[in-house]
């Protein structure tokens, strides 16, 4: 009984805490980037303005906002308000698992490139560890159970993270619900602004009395 009890436990708690990870993705993300970035701010940029690195940084930044703002919109044409109750496997969901976290991932790093800080690229690579190691799977987990067997072959053929175009497939028409747009688009109004606040921020680093405590990367 007692060894029944420990196997109980061991087995429970591993979900718990992946299902708690799910729940608190957002947050726990939130705290990584906020956190680096916040290091980062205090520290000056790498390249200065009128150099052909910020050039650079800032045209990469912007290839980077741009891929992770079509794919979260994309993916919302197809699974808007559905997310956790219907089996989306078209379309940019037929390419890879979790479109809408490609997405959010690429604005993070557009964020690090924005800020020419390898600190704020050491924040998004922990945020991204933490969904891939805990938050997607406790999301999985919840799907499998509700969605069940077409669920389970879909994990086992379609890729989590990197997509896999030749998996491709999409209806002709798709059904599109404007609540699901409605969330996604209130979602934008928390990164939407990075691209600007990144040129105003780092303009202020190199202003004199903006503080700089330390020559981070």
């Amino acid at each position: 009984m007692a060894s029944g009890l420990a196997q109980s436990r061991t087995s429970v708690t591993p979900h718990t805490g992946k299902r708690w990870a799910f729940r608190a993705r957002g947050l726990v993300g939130a705290l990584f980037v906020a956190g680096f970035g916040a290091a980062a701010l205090c520290s000056p940029p790498h390249f200065t303005a009128d150099s052909w690195g910020a050039v650079a940084c800032n045209c990469a930044g912007w290839v980077l906002f741009t891929a992770g703002a079509l794919m979260r919109f994309w993916s919302t044409l197809y699974i808007g308000g559905r997310k956790l109750h219907t089996l989306a496997c078209e379309g940019p969901y037929s390419i890879v698992r979790n479109p809408l976290y490609v997405g959010t991932f690429l604005v993070w790093a557009s964020a690090a490139v924005y800020f020419q800080s390898i600190t704020l690229g050491v924040g998004v690579a922990l945020g991204i560890a933490f969904y891939r190691f805990f938050a997607v799977p406790g999301e999985e987990k919840q799907l499998a159970a509700t969605l069940g067997e077409p669920y389970e072959q879909y994990l086992r053929t379609v890729p989590r993270f990197i997509p896999r175009p030749s998996l491709w497939r999409s209806p002709a028409t798709i059904t599109v619900t404007v609540h699901g747009l409605w969330l996604e688009c209130r979602r934008a109004s928390r990164w939407v602004w990075v691209p600007v606040l990144a040129e105003i921020v780092n303009h202020l680093r190199v202003v004199d009395g903006w503080p700089q405590w330390w020559m981070l990367p």
